[in-house]
């Protein structure tokens, strides 16, 4: 919805970054300023003025997204972020995204469900992170979001979309 700011996580230049520009504004969050350089030049400078890129550090701070706005985004997606973090920084990740969603705001987001055993054999190979989603699951209804769709499938391809409890409004 173009009335909603929303937070894409490692944009890199996938392209379901064009089906999020609408979102205003567009939040493009990454671990560094390096990564971030390639979304921003894809778009042209009048639309790279609308976008708000942050550099997040999640070894340092508890809240990695601390620095921003509680209650403001409408949709946060994190894809092929979640994979290579281990579940201990995920779910401070997950608490964070229950504090800057709007209520009945929602995040989707991958990782590497090791509940599959597609995903179990990439966890034990070092190659992405040892996650389970029965575990992901549980903490997320202990923050207070409910799961809406829980995909599973193959490989590396687990995503869960979650909502915020409440009624989404624009401002």
């Amino acid at each position: 919805d173009w009335r909603l700011p929303g937070m894409i996580i490692r944009p890199g230049l996938d392209s379901f970054i064009e089906d999020l520009v609408p979102l205003d504004p567009l939040y493009l969050v990454d671990q560094h300023k390096k990564l971030l350089a390639p979304t921003l030049k894809k778009f042209n400078l009048m639309y790279r003025k609308r976008l708000r890129p942050y550099v997040i550090d999640d070894s340092k701070f508890e809240n990695p997204l601390w620095q921003l706005p509680h209650n403001q985004f409408g949709f946060i997606f994190a894809w092929n972020f979640f994979n290579y973090k281990p579940i201990g920084i995920i779910e401070r990740y997950l608490a964070d995204f229950y504090h800057k969603l709007r209520p009945g705001g929602v995040a989707m987001f991958s990782f590497n469900d090791c509940d599959d055993a597609q995903g179990a054999r990439t966890g034990e190979s070092n190659f992405m992170s040892w996650t389970r989603g029965k575990t992901i699951i549980q903490q997320l209804e202990r923050i207070g979001f409910d799961v809406v769709y829980r995909h599973r499938g193959q490989g590396d391809v687990a995503w869960l979309e979650i909502q915020k409890p409440g009624r989404i409004e624009s401002l």
